[in-house]
């Protein structure tokens, strides 16, 4: 179909109540015995952002960032900003996350109640295989809120209409995926993120 509404929420910063607090996972990368402000999950996620935003820009895409308020309502914001498009534009919102645990894959989440989220998943997916070998894996999962997906869901259950997906395409803890936290890393990752989108919105 050609271009869409793409909504980036860069989660973990600003939940009302955990200001300051809530910034997700981290890691301590240089060994110093301090986490740094880089070394946070929430500082490292807009980097991708940014990059995807650009290219995604590029690509003739509206794009619209997101990075406040409990989950509840930046969905609420995301379906009142979607329910001014026309019925039928391709729109998708990405729930940004870096996930922890030294896990050795990434991961794209979509709600199991979605029909079109496994395609725009799967999407995402191959485009982060071609540029982090480092990955073992990059998952395909339905989230919902009986088993251990439940934290995924929550980030994206409120959605509507947008297609959403919960991202987390390394794990910040695993040595292994080091070269993914540096400057160049995070913008691979967020051009694969907008090649994914924006092959799924052709398809549409």
């Amino acid at each position: 179909m050609g271009a869409g509404v793409i909504f980036l929420d860069r989660q973990h910063a600003g939940r009302p109540g955990r200001r300051g607090q809530d910034r997700g996972a981290a890691a301590d990368f240089d060994g110093s015995g301090v986490i740094e402000h880089d070394e946070r999950e929430a500082n490292l996620t807009p980097v991708y952002l940014r990059a995807a935003e650009l290219r995604l820009l590029e690509y003739g895409h509206t794009v619209i960032p997101v990075s406040d308020g409990s989950y509840r309502e930046r969905a609420a914001r995301i379906n009142a900003y979607a329910s001014e498009y026309p019925p039928g534009t391709p729109m998708c919102a990405i729930a940004a996350h870096i996930n922890a645990g030294l896990g050795s894959y990434g991961i794209c989440f979509h709600d199991h109640r979605s029909r079109t989220g496994p395609e725009l998943a799967a999407r995402i997916a191959h485009e982060l295989r071609q540029i982090a070998p480092e990955l073992s894996d990059v998952r395909i999962l339905s989230c919902g809120p009986s088993d251990w997906t439940r934290n995924a869901y929550a980030c994206i259950k409120w959605i509507g209409s947008p297609i959403a997906i919960c991202f987390e395409p390394f794990f910040i803890d695993n040595p292994a995926h080091s070269g993914l936290t540096q400057p160049h890393g995070l913008q691979a990752i967020g051009h694969a993120l907008a090649d994914g989108i924006n092959r799924w919105t052709a398809s549409r």
